[in-house]
């Protein structure tokens, strides 16, 4: 049984799975926090990132009007839009199989 490759493959994966989680074990217990300039460093990023996502607009969208309306006509617009499209896309797909038949 142990010189079957499964069986050596098995205690390959076993041996690197627990060098790795000792590794992790030690680098963890061994190596010291963040100071408190990194943590700021951080958690500026973190804020910087976040004025610019999606949410960051969603939460200034209170105070900006024209955002707000912009906000509720696309939100209007929208499943005109899908319809339109599918629509358009029915049409064009009668239409090219039309053309294939004649």
């Amino acid at each position: 049984m142990l010189q079957k490759p499964w069986f050596k493959i098995f205690v390959w994966f076993l041996a690197s799975f627990f060098f790795y989680l000792a590794a992790a074990t030690v680098i963890s217990f061994l190596k010291p926090g963040p100071s408190e300039s990194e943590v700021m460093k951080y958690m500026t990023g973190m804020m910087g990132a976040m004025e610019n996502s999606a949410m960051g607009v969603m939460m200034g969208i209170e105070g900006n009007g024209l955002l707000k309306m912009i906000l509720i006509w696309s939100i209007a617009v929208f499943p005109l839009a899908v319809v339109l499209s599918i629509i358009a896309g029915f049409l064009l797909r009668k239409r090219n199989s039309e053309e294939k038949h004649v």
